[in-house]
């Protein structure tokens, strides 16, 4: 008789915590069995006990090769969170911003780089005014160092905009500066968010894919809900294994915040298989509007107002699934490989 294990099974036979499972799903999905649907939730196989041991010894191998013990391993490269949406006009950039913001509260060097295309405006949000951005990288040499931004609270901010868009048609040799630079910025800080343009454009694509995490901003308007799960099932189709995390965003009440992330959770679960994990809510606030006109961020601008407490609990919400002994690879890298494609 086939045996099925939740995760919490798999995590008990095998001694590893749930989270490094996940990581290990993520990077190392080609030495793992497929998991099983049944009733509409995923369980392992019994196979699935060996299969993963072996990619632990293997990774804590590997690890080993660098003379450096895996807890002493810290952010080797940084944890990169792409904030997206499937829709504009929902609050994507203030989330990616004031999140920033408390993850630096929290002793964390945040970064924030500016990928959306269309409508880069985190330096308005912010109040900061940049002279350059990445696409200077590679028409004038500068270093990351030197077209960082430092905005609120000390967040580094990464201006962007029509410069992502340069990196698709960079040569070999601009593309090898631009990784480095990258790769430059990652190892700088402990997380890097990326605010990346609403949709599955080409430039938002890549941007997703490259992601360690990706996090969805939704609304209670539904085609919100529609546009974010069309978004999910291109990345879905894409391979894209890692995990994924939502927050609905302009709530009235913790009622609506519960039935729209549960809304969007089931749907994909059952149509695509993915776990959408839910961080959180933030309700409807006349604080954001008032520190928009004041070019500030509603972190700062009303550091107790209900919107700064709802996101100071995404942050923390967040760094509860940390693992910087883990961050061995770099996304960025991966995002110039798509680029190549």
């Amino acid at each position: 008789m086939t045996s099925y294990l939740s995760i919490e099974d798999l995590a008990r036979e095998t001694a590893l915590e749930e989270s490094l499972i996940r990581f290990y799903e993520s990077e190392y999905s080609k030495d793992l069995p497929e998991k099983i649907l049944k009733g509409g939730v995923f369980f392992f196989d019994g196979g699935a006990v060996d299969a993963f041991k072996q990619v632990h010894l293997r990774h804590d191998k590997n690890i080993g090769a660098t003379g450096t013990p895996a807890a002493q391993l810290k952010n080797k490269y940084a944890r990169v969170l792409a904030v997206t949406s499937g829709k504009g006009g929902v609050g994507k950039t203030n989330i990616a911003l004031n999140l920033a913001i408390e993850f630096q509260r929290l002793g964390k060097m945040a970064l924030v780089v500016d990928a959306d295309l269309g409508m880069a405006n985190i330096h308005l949000l912010a109040g900061i005014h940049p002279e350059y951005s990445l696409k200077d990288i590679i028409t004038s040499g500068l270093k990351v160092s030197e077209i960082i931004v430092e905005g609120p609270e000390g967040v580094g901010i990464v201006p962007g905009g029509a410069g992502v868009l340069a990196l698709a048609d960079s040569t070999p040799v601009e593309r090898a500066r631009m990784v480095a630079a990258l790769e430059d910025m990652e190892r700088a800080a402990d997380i890097v968010i990326v605010d990346t343009g609403a949709g599955m454009t080409a430039g938002v694509r890549d941007f997703l894919l490259a992601a360690d995490e990706i996090l969805f901003v939704l609304t209670p308007d539904i085609t919100s809900l529609a546009d974010a799960y069309g978004l999910l099932k291109a990345l879905h189709h894409e391979k894209f294994s890692r995990p994924i995390y939502s927050v609905v965003n302009m709530v009235s009440t913790l009622q609506q915040a519960a039935d729209v992330a549960l809304r969007f959770s089931g749907c994909v679960q059952q149509f695509l298989g993915r776990e959408v994990v839910n961080i959180g809510y933030v309700m409807k606030d006349s604080t954001v509007g008032a520190a928009t006109m004041n070019r500030t961020p509603f972190s700062l601008f009303d550091k107790e107002a209900r919107v700064s407490k709802n996101v100071r609990n995404l942050a923390a919400a967040l760094l509860k699934n940390e693992m910087p002994e883990l961050k061995i690879n770099s996304a960025f890298k991966r995002y110039m490989n798509l680029l190549k494609k």
